[in-house]
């Protein structure tokens, strides 16, 4: 078995911020009325089990509030936060399991923590956060056998829950030879990723990817030392129905020495332009992504281009989506430039997309408006009966429906002279005010789409 070096708590200089995690206790499958693991229960959790490594086996592990926050880098004073959280790990009860099939270990369905309290010395103002393990899981945990190393630093840079889920289950493969994990269904992989129940019959794959794998991939790549990808996936004997899918993972020093065939390194490159093929690879672009773009339209294109990438990572995943592929859509932010400032009888089929853009730009908008609407209403169907029913309890109070609050309550949300404002209520609720304010980025990539058809 191996053996955790301990630190004292009060000397966390003392450790590097990597920690061990039991295969078992990476994939956690919540089980229904369960409740739902959020994404700062989940960093809370991890803060806490790095610490009680360092303390060893005791029957109750203590850390100064302060050191926690800090850890967790949680930005906030609110310790009711903190107490929320810990309830949550209190009262969730999860399956241990591993990733892998036939690595799966007799243990019993238990809770995240088995007890939790916040005590404040009135006289010197201290706030000290204590907690519990249960007895059957607390020797894996502190001493794994079978773990993944895991950076807390990559963890708190993580916002999602699904992105900070699929971290840990992919940093358990990186040191295998084949450097993919296990493969499984996605119906296995979705309660995993998201933190929650979900019904095995409802909800569709393709939503799943769209709304959960690719803004996980893309926000796992662009904030740790991880570089995922998603297999081609598995089909059905219909050939046509996803089954199982699984993940290719690299560390970036080593994804980054490996030469792509076919690729022939630059050459009478300016020194100072090195300088943006770093910048471009530190932004999670490929090195023979940024070098081919740095051919096709030059240095200072390619700098603005790089810039332009930059603002767009830096905005709230939340709120305006993760960008799945930075090469891309760095792609398909400087080819429209180029299209539209080259001469019009040498370029005309490439400076469409941009012509196109400001042409019909009223009808790309209606186009991108009509499939939020969509997006948002399927993103609804998927939830649990019980969130669904929450949210339509605080829809029939929504000002714009009380003129037809009588349809809804005979027809349904779904009706045709409801659903639209529906869509409206959920985009407001989810993503705000701006909910139905497209990124120029987004109009850019839905012209690109339509297909060009002669003059």
């Amino acid at each position: 078995m191996k053996q955790i070096e301990l630190y004292p708590v009060d000397a966390p200089e003392a450790r590097d911020d990597r920690m061990r995690k039991h295969v078992n206790a990476i994939a956690l499958m919540p089980t229904k009325g369960g409740g739902k693991i959020s994404a700062f229960d989940r960093t809370l959790y991890n803060v806490l089990l790095y610490r009680a490594q360092g303390m060893g086996d005791r029957e109750e592990y203590s850390a100064r509030m302060h050191e926690i926050v800090k850890d967790c880098d949680f930005d906030s004073n609110n310790t009711e936060h903190i107490k929320k959280a810990l309830k949550n790990l209190m009262k969730t009860l999860v399956e241990w399991q591993s990733p892998t099939s036939g690595e799966i270990e007799v243990w019993d369905a238990c809770v995240l923590l088995s007890g939790a309290s916040i005590r404040k010395d009135k006289r010197t103002k201290a706030v000290e956060v204590r907690w519990r393990y249960d007895t059957q899981i607390k020797a894996q945990l502190l001493n794994p056998d079978r773990y993944a190393g895991l950076m807390l630093k990559s963890i708190t840079q993580l916002r999602s829950h699904p992105a900070k889920a699929l971290y840990e289950i992919c940093a358990r493969y990186v040191d295998n030879p084949g450097r993919k994990t296990a493969r499984q269904h996605w119906r296995w992989w979705r309660p995993v990723l998201c933190g929650q129940v979900y019904d095995e019959q409802k909800g569709e794959y393709r939503y799943f990817k769209r709304d959960v794998l690719q803004p996980a991939i893309a926000e796992i790549n662009a904030n740790t030392e991880l570089e995922v990808n998603l297999l081609p996936e598995f089909k059905e004997r219909d050939n046509k129905t996803v089954s199982d899918i699984q993940f290719e993972v690299r560390l970036k020093a080593l994804a980054k020495k490996a030469p792509t065939p076919g690729i022939k390194p630059l050459d009478k490159v300016e020194p100072a332009d090195l300088k943006l093929i770093e910048q471009a690879l530190k932004l999670g672009v490929a090195q023979d992504e940024a070098e081919g773009l740095y051919r096709d339209h030059g240095a200072e294109a390619l700098k603005k281009g790089l810039g332009d990438l930059e603002k767009r990572l830096a905005m709230p995943a939340q709120l305006v989506g993760a960008v799945e592929k930075p090469g891309s859509y760095l792609r398909s932010i400087m080819r429209p430039r180029a299209a539209a400032q080259a001469p019009a009888a040498e370029s005309t089929s490439k400076a469409r997309p941009g012509k196109d853009l400001e042409r019909s730009k009223a009808a790309l908008l209606e186009e991108w408006l009509r499939r939020k609407k969509d997006e948002l209403r399927s993103l609804f169907q998927e939830l649990p009966e019980v969130e669904q029913e929450e949210l339509l309890s605080m829809f029939r109070v929504y000002p714009p429906i009380q003129p037809l609050i009588k349809r809804f309550e005979t027809s349904g949300w779904n009706h045709r002279s409801i659903r639209d404002v529906f869509a409206a209520y959920l985009g407001e609720t989810w993503h705000g005010g701006e909910w139905n304010k497209p990124k120029p980025d987004e109009l850019i990539e839905l012209a690109l789409e339509r297909p060009t058809t002669a003059a």
